[in-house]
């Protein structure tokens, strides 16, 4: 009775382990964060869910927690006024190839001043953009775009996984960050004005470790071997007893 049990035991956890190791490497959601027309004050942070489904160019809900940080002015004195946060609806994410002009070109540039996409930006460029909406009535608006050279792995359109961590990599700057020039409007605002750019920053636990083939096979035979050896072992005494 206890070696049929400690058999199934075996059993089980062999398919479990199994389920755990073929299951697919998870889509990691990376943080975005970026000031707001240049005010060092006020920023706009979001994730970005980099397994959000595609369909035209559009990845439906890939925005993910947007906020809108409207921090108060320096201010002397005893001022109490405190930041005020625009929490935003999931949104969907855009992305198309874009022909930009010679005055944008140079502006990407510019803000590319010292990263890894410094003098990356040709005339056609990977545009990202979003407009975040909330519950309120009249609603609560912001307008952002965000651009990649058109190189890879960029170059891939039908797929956010070029914001994974191991695609990004090549392109940190010193600070372990990756920095996309963006536009973005003021709160409720429909034009767009260049600013600092969406940093985005990795962090350790956003690594996501599969098991190795060769230890999961090892796995899978252990527990195939232990299960029949163990029954064969139960089975003796009844094929004596019967002699």
């Amino acid at each position: 009775m206890m070696i049929n049990r400690l058999a199934k035991f075996i059993s089980a956890a062999t398919v479990l382990a199994m389920t755990v190791s073929f299951a697919p490497q998870s889509a990691l959601a990376q943080k975005f964060s970026g000031a707001v027309n240049n005010n060092i004050e006020d920023t706009l942070e979001f994730d970005l869910e980099t397994s959000a489904p595609n369909r035209s160019g559009i990845f439906y809900g890939a925005i993910q927690n947007p906020v809108y940080i409207d921090k108060p002015p320096f201010q002397l004195g005893d001022s109490t006024e405190t930041s005020r946060e625009y929490k935003f609806n999931p949104a969907d994410l855009k992305v198309s190839l874009a022909e930009i002009s010679d005055s944008l070109r140079n502006v990407l540039n510019t803000q590319s001043s010292g990263s890894s996409f410094e003098n990356k930006y040709g005339s056609t460029v990977v545009k990202y953009e979003a407009r975040l909406e909330d519950n309120s009535n009249p609603k609560n608006f912001v307008n952002f775009a965000f651009y990649a050279p058109y190189t890879e792995p960029f170059t891939n359109l039908n797929s956010l996984s070029v914001f994974n961590a191991s695609n990004l990599t090549p392109f940190l700057n010193s600070q372990g960050q990756v920095e996309f020039p963006e536009e973005i409007s003021n709160l409720n605002g429909d034009s767009l004005a260049s600013s600092r750019g969406f940093i985005v920053t990795f962090e350790p636990d956003n690594v996501t470790k599969v098991p190795e083939p060769a230890a999961t096979a090892s796995l899978l035979g252990f527990g195939i071997v232990s299960t029949v050896l163990l029954r064969k072992r139960k089975k003796r005494p009844e094929t004596s007893l019967s002699k």
